[in-house]
């Protein structure tokens, strides 16, 4: 197990809120329009343990049997979702699944290719939706299948993997959403070409906790929750996450290649 303390972003908290150009409208890296602290925290290696639950903490360590096949990127990943909506299953039974948006990412200069540009590790803690955006984000994904959504539970999973062969530089970080207090979660303005979107910053608390899985694998994924629809006083809905630099980490040598999914899960 290797406990390590790194530094984590945070979002400063501030009178206005705060927005920012994302990737898709800025190329590579996002203009931020809000001031932001670093913080050296204890991330904890969490290889060995099976101790974090979905629901509990709002994040699951699992392995993965299948790989993405290079030909699949060109037809718009249909094996790799094939894949997926099966492994999901397993994990958490649904009515129905769409997995809406894939995404890579890598610590290299250049980053990562996409459709909608090149992608680079996210570096500061945050959570992809909010209880506003989430409820709409899901409404524009589902509406053909599910015009009366608030009669459903909906959940929006990503499922996060490395696509090296370990992972040797700019790790993923994740909170267990059961220490973070809501009202640490900052909405945030999410600027894209042709709509804005919403998303949570984290503002620090030191009794958030955080953990990592050192040197991850291609066979390994985090699976954790960007928004739940239930509301309850167990239920964790937000999974705060980020990247962040191993100590000595050589980014030329082992860059990171890594792979995300965005999903709705409908119970």
């Amino acid at each position: 197990m290797t406990d390590i303390f790194s530094d984590i972003t945070f979002i400063a908290r501030q009178k206005k809120k705060p927005y920012y150009e994302s990737s898709a409208l800025t190329g590579m890296i996002p203009k931020l329009y809000f001031n932001t602290i670093t913080k050296k925290v204890l991330i904890k290696d969490i290889r060995n343990s099976k101790n974090f639950l979905l629901h509990r903490n709002g994040f699951m360590f699992e392995k993965i049997d299948f790989n993405l096949e290079k030909k699949d990127v060109q037809n718009n990943y249909a094996q790799y979702k094939r894949n997926l909506s099966k492994f999901i299953k397993k994990l958490l039974p649904y009515k129905y699944i769409e997995i809406f948006d894939i995404t890579k990412r890598s610590n290299k200069r250049t980053g990562a290719t996409n459709k909608d540009g090149p992608r680079q590790p996210a570096e500061r803690a945050h959570v992809d939706y909010t209880k506003n955006s989430g409820l709409l984000r899901a409404k524009q994904i589902l509406k053909n299948n599910f015009p009366k959504l608030e009669k459903y539970r909906v959940i929006q999973l990503n499922v996060w993997r490395p696509l090296c062969s370990k992972v040797k530089s700019s790790p993923l970080a994740i909170a267990d959403a059961s220490t973070i207090n809501q009202n640490d979660l900052i909405e945030t303005d999410q600027i894209f070409p042709d709509r804005i979107g919403e998303i949570y910053h984290l503002a620090y608390q030191d009794k958030q906790k955080w953990y990592w899985v050192s040197e991850m694998k291609n066979n390994e994924a985090f699976v954790f929750k960007g928004w739940d629809s239930h509301v309850s006083k167990t239920t964790k809905r937000f999974t705060p996450h980020t990247s962040f630099n191993i100590p000595n980490q050589n980014i030329n040598k082992y860059p990171r290649e890594s792979i995300e999914a965005r999903i709705f899960v409908v119970l």
